[in-house]
């Protein structure tokens, strides 16, 4: 006997007519003829020089040295499978790369992103943040602005609103101006409205007034902060709602919801071809958006 069996096939068809007990049956399986498979087997069985299979009338059953051959068939054949649809299946995934700012990525794309590879098995998206030091090249970016004429933009987002979080147990002690600012106000650096903006807006000018700013860098540190009892902070809702509900943090009523400057907005790489998982994407954010913006604060 040659030490190389000359055909995977021929162990396809003795292990498919093993399990059967049914040359006509794993024909049916393999899309081969009864007699074809009977063929495949039988070549096999010359080449090892030994009867795999016991045959009579309208049935067969493996004999001594085949019962001893088959799990090692069938071990093999299933580590053969499994190897190529771990390394080969992967080019079945088309993957799509979004860039967004870090409130974006921790907060209101996870759950977004997940129900979209959900109902999409075939894409997976690869986000990453504004700052990141990978070179990749994104299909899409959420950017923002805050520029007015964005809610024209034609692949227009959604646009925020200010709104005071703080912890849900805070909240009803918070009732008029001077109960507010008895809390440390956490004020975003970058944020074109700040506590001073938001408090004028509503309240008036805040000349003598002794706010307690305390500068951060970024609204998820701020709500973090603010989660752990140690202030208060500007949410942007609807962007800043799921991370907000994480941390068991609520709207401030006292304060009313404040359209502000800012509007996202979507841009594809110029770079980059277009391609449909990145159009469909691009659906599935505006229509969550959509959906966000109607949701009410809690």
């Amino acid at each position: 006997m040659s030490a190389l069996i000359p055909s995977l096939n021929w162990l396809r068809v003795f292990e498919a007519s093993a399990r059967h007990q049914s040359f006509a049956r794993a024909g049916k399986e393999l899309n081969m003829s009864a007699a074809a498979v009977s063929q495949q087997v039988l070549a096999l069985e010359t080449h090892l020089g030994r009867a795999l299979f016991e045959r009579a009338a309208n049935r067969i059953s493996l004999t001594a040295e085949g019962s001893d051959f088959l799990p090692t068939v069938q071990v093999s054949l299933g580590a053969i499978e499994s190897k190529a649809a771990s390394i080969f299946g992967k080019q079945r995934v088309e993957r799509v790369t979004l860039l967004a700012s870090q409130l974006m990525a921790m907060s209101w794309l996870p759950r977004v992103l997940a129900e979209f590879e959900r109902e999409n098995p075939s894409i997976r998206v690869d986000l990453m943040m504004e700052g990141t030091q990978r070179k990749t090249e994104p299909d899409l970016v959420i950017r923002f602005g805050e520029e007015p004429h964005l809610v024209r933009h034609p692949n227009w987002l959604m646009g925020m609103s200010h709104v005071v979080m703080c912890r849900k147990e805070d909240a009803p002690k918070i009732t008029d101006l001077e109960s507010l600012l008895s809390f440390r106000l956490f004020d975003v650096i970058s944020h074109a409205m700040g506590w001073t903006a938001l408090l004028t807006h509503n309240f008036g000018p805040m000349q003598g007034r002794n706010l307690r700013l305390e500068p951060v860098d970024t609204t998820p540190l701020a709500l973090m902060m603010v989660s752990q009892g140690l202030g208060i902070a500007i949410g942007h809702v609807p962007v800043c709602g799921p991370l907000a509900a994480s941390l068991n943090l609520g709207v401030c009523s006292f304060v009313p919801k404040t359209p502000g400057p800012g509007n996202y907005y979507l841009e594809q790489s110029v770079n980059r071809p277009g391609r449909a998982a990145t159009l469909l994407l691009e659906r599935a954010l505006q229509a969550a958006a959509q959906t966000s913006m109607r949701a009410p604060l809690r």
